[in-house]
């Protein structure tokens, strides 16, 4: 049984796809859910009523990166799940830097936007397979450059979690313990003077570490 957000949020300029949102978040037994055009809107709600969840596709009032800026000073702070239609590199950046949880497309299925809810309801980042490409680039993690700021390690461990893996898949597939990926991932937030997932993926792109 799911059991993530209580109260959500949609924003988005088309009726349709708020519908369709809706209703993965009924699936998911989501017990309050609101529905607005503009991102402002959704902001106010999201401020009134305390929202677990933003769920923030195309709007015209405001940026993106606006809309998640705010939320990110919310008490609490919702999560953010962003529906984008063909973001730039530096906007991906910016939006995991303020703070987004989810980085998806636009043509999400319902199975996939379910299964990305689970994922950040777990504490993931979840970026979009399709999207990596252009945050990635052509990242060859295994074959860093001699004088880099990250060991070959801590790079393996930096490219997973730009995936959105967590800790237990990290240590899956580089065959080492959770210990040592957290052990990686502090050394890693230490370099990059990061105080969590999202600033040390920000940075690292920032920084050419991912490209």
């Amino acid at each position: 049984m799911h059991r993530m957000a209580m109260r959500a949020v949609i924003v988005d300029q088309w009726a349709l796809v708020r519908l369709g949102i809706a209703a993965v978040l009924t699936a998911r037994e989501v017990e309050t859910i609101a529905e607005f055009e503009h991102g402002r809107d959704g902001i106010a709600w999201a401020r009134a009523n305390r929202a677990d969840l933003l769920v923030l596709g195309n709007h015209l009032d405001r940026p993106a990166l606006d809309v998640v800026t705010e939320a990110a000073t919310l008490d609490p702070v919702p999560k953010m799940t962003l529906l984008l239609t063909n973001p730039s590199r530096d906007e991906m950046s910016a939006l995991l830097s303020a703070g987004a949880d989810a980085l998806l497309v636009r043509s999400v299925g319902g199975d996939e936007l379910n299964e990305s809810l689970d994922r950040v309801e777990a504490g993931e980042r979840v970026i979009a397979p399709a999207l990596l490409p252009l945050l990635m680039g052509a990242m060859s993690p295994s074959a860093p450059e001699p004088n880099s700021l990250l060991t070959g390690k801590e790079r393996e461990v930096l490219a997973a979690l730009a995936a959105g893996s967590s800790n237990q898949q990290i240590a899956e597939a580089l065959f080492v313990t959770i210990a040592t990926v957290k052990t990686h991932l502090a050394h890693i937030y230490a370099k990059l003077d990061a105080k969590d997932r999202h600033e040390a993926i920000a940075r690292a792109v920032a920084l050419g570490l991912l490209t």
